[in-house]
C-alpha cells in the first residue's frame, strides 16, 4: 500500500518531501532485490544447482503444478526489470525537478560520494529506517541473509573495488564516524550508518517538523483540561530540543551536519 501512494506519481512532478523520496528509494531497492532472487531462480532451473537437474519443462500433464517453469521465471525476470526500468526514469525525472535536492544526497554531495556511493548511502539509511515489510523481507531472504557483505554490490551495482573506495579509513565520512565498517576474519566487510547520521538524514535538523519524542505524553501534575494539554504540549516540545540539541552535539564538526544546516537554512 505504501508503494502504491509513489507507483501512482507522475514523472513530472518533483518529490513532495525526503520522505516520499525515500520511499521511492525503497521501492528501487525492493525491485532490485526481487530481480536478483528471480534471475537466481532462473539460473538454478536452466542449468542445475549442485546434485539437482536442470529444470524440466511441464508435460501437459502437470501444467496444474504450481511449480514455475524456466519460461514462466524467465517472464518474472523480464517483468520485474521493466519495472526497475520504469521506476528508475520516473525517479531521475522527479528528481530533477526537486528543489532543495533530498537530504541523503545532499549529504552524499558534502561527502564528494561517487553515483554508486550515494545510491549505497540511501541503502544504508534505509536499512535502519525503512518503512515497509516487503523491503524487509526481500532484504532477509535467505539470497541475503547469508552474507550481509553482498547486499551493497547485489543492489547497488557497485563492485568490490568500489566498495572498497566506499569502505577506505581515509574518507571524510569513515573518519567522522558516520559510517561504520566491520571486518571479519575473513577480510570481508560490511557497513552500517550511525544511529545519529540516520535519524539527522530522515527526520532533518529543524525541531518543529522532527517526530515526538517516544516518550508517552504526559500531563503536568495538578493541571488537567485545555491547561494540561499546553502543559503538556510544551513538555513535549521541549523534550524534543533537547533530542534535537543532544544530536547536534554528536554530529559536531561533520560534513553531514554542516550539510544539513545549509539545507535547511540554519544560522
Amino acid at each position: 500500500q505504501c508503494f502504491e501512494a509513489v507507483l501512482s506519481r507522475r514523472a513530472d512532478e518533483p518529490f513532495d518531501d525526503d520522505r516520499e523520496h525515500l520511499l521511492a528509494a525503497e521501492l528501487h531497492f525492493t525491485l532490485q532485490s526481487l530481480y536478483v532472487q528471480a534471475l537466481s531462480s532462473l539460473r538454478t532451473q536452466v542449468v542445475g544447482c549442485g546434485r539437482s537437474p536442470p529444470h524440466k519443462e511441464k508435460s501437459p500433464a502437470a501444467a496444474a503444478s504450481p511449480e514455475c517453469t524456466p519460461g514462466e521465471t524467465a517472464a518474472r525476470v523480464a517483468a520485474i526489470k521493466e519495472m526497475q526500468r520504469s521506476h528508475a526514469a520516473t525517479c531521475v525525472a522527479r528528481l530533477e525537478l526537486t528543489s532543495p535536492p533530498p537530504r541523503v544526497l545532499s549529504v552524499a554531495a558534502a561527502y564528494a560520494l561517487s553515483e554508486k556511493e550515494a545510491v549505497a548511502l540511501t541503502l544504508l539509511v534505509l536499512q535502519r529506517s525503512h518503512r515497509t515489510a516487503l523491503f524487509s523481507g526481500c532484504l532477509g531472504s535467505d539470497s541475503f541473509e547469508a552474507d550481509q557483505a553482498l547486499l551493497p554490490a547485489l543492489l547497488c551495482d557497485a563492485s568490490s573495488l568500489e566498495l572498497a573506495a566506499f569502505y577506505d579509513e581515509e574518507r571524510p565520512h569513515i573518519k567522522e564516524g558516520i559510517i561504520h565498517v566491520d571486518e571479519d576474519y575473513s577480510s570481508r566487510q560490511t557497513a552500517s550508518l550511525s544511529f545519529e547520521a540516520c535519524d539527522a538524514i530522515v527526520n532533518g535538523l529543524r525541531a518543529e517538523a522532527r517526530p515526538d519524542s517516544y516518550r508517552r505524553p504526559y500531563l503536568v501534575p495538578g493541571s488537567s483540561g485545555v491547561e494540561g494539554e499546553a502543559a503538556a504540549a510544551r513538555t513535549r516540545a521541549e523534550a524534543k530540543r533537547v533530542k534535537l540539541d543532544r544530536l547536534r552535539l554528536k554530529l559536531s564538526g561533520t560534513k553531514l551536519l554542516m550539510a544539513l544546516d545549509s539545507l535547511e537554512g540554519a544560522p
